[in-house]
């Protein structure tokens, strides 16, 4: 099983998949064939029946956004050097960051949702989705490696990392607590990026140092 949860995700935690998403879905992951994902697996098996799936609908599309956003990226910058592989990186980890809130989504109509955890983040959706929206906007007038790199910092700088994190807070299904996919998410994400951005643009030596400071536990 291929993705971003794979065959040995799950049986090194038999139990809260069992508990989460039942026997039936354990089974099938298990025995899966190799180009087969968690995700689709669920898609076949997990129909929605909650209102959680409408809420996390915009946490994803903010992540698909972002990706679409970087890719733009990596297609004017192919041509420089290290860059376009940085650009391709992000477009990579946004991708997973959506695949992995479908997740929580399936886990969380089975096991709950608490919602009061995740409600002070819902009022940022509307001001981040029109943020994004802009920002994709304006890849089109983007024309230096730096300013690509800057807006990179002005959306990893926002609050939709938070509201990611938010969204795995708030779930109540143990699958999601436990599996370290879910856990190391963002701490790689922003890894990547406060380690690659010095060497690309020493210029922004100090906007990076402040994104740091924003997610202590990243590496670098």
């Amino acid at each position: 099983m291929v993705g971003v949860i794979g065959t040995w995700d799950i049986l090194a935690h038999p139990i809260v998949t069992i508990r989460c998403f039942g026997w039936q879905v354990f089974f099938r992951a298990v025995f899966a064939g190799q180009q087969k994902t968690f995700l689709s697996l669920l898609s076949e098996v997990c129909a929605p029946t909650s209102n959680v799936p409408t809420l996390l609908e915009r946490c994803i599309g903010l992540e698909l956004r972002a990706k679409r956003i970087y890719r733009a990226l990596a297609s004017a910058f192919g041509d420089h050097g290290l860059v376009e592989p940085f650009f391709v990186g992000l477009v990579e980890h946004e991708q997973y960051h959506a695949d992995l809130l479908e997740i929580v989504r399936a886990a969380s109509m089975r096991s709950g949702w608490k919602a009061n955890l995740f409600n002070p983040w819902q009022d940022y959706l509307p001001r981040l989705e029109q943020q994004m929206e802009d920002a994709e906007a304006a890849v089109c007038s983007i024309d230096s490696v730096e300013a690509a790199l800057q807006l990179v910092i002005q959306i990893e700088s926002s609050e939709i990392n938070q509201v990611f994190d938010a969204a795995l807070a708030a779930t109540d299904a143990v699958f999601v607590k436990k599996l370290q996919p879910f856990r190391k998410a963002m701490e790689l994400h922003m890894s990547h990026i406060v380690e690659r951005l010095p060497e690309l643009s020493p210029q922004l030596m100090l906007a990076t140092r402040q994104l740091r400071a924003r997610f202590p536990k990243v590496r670098g």
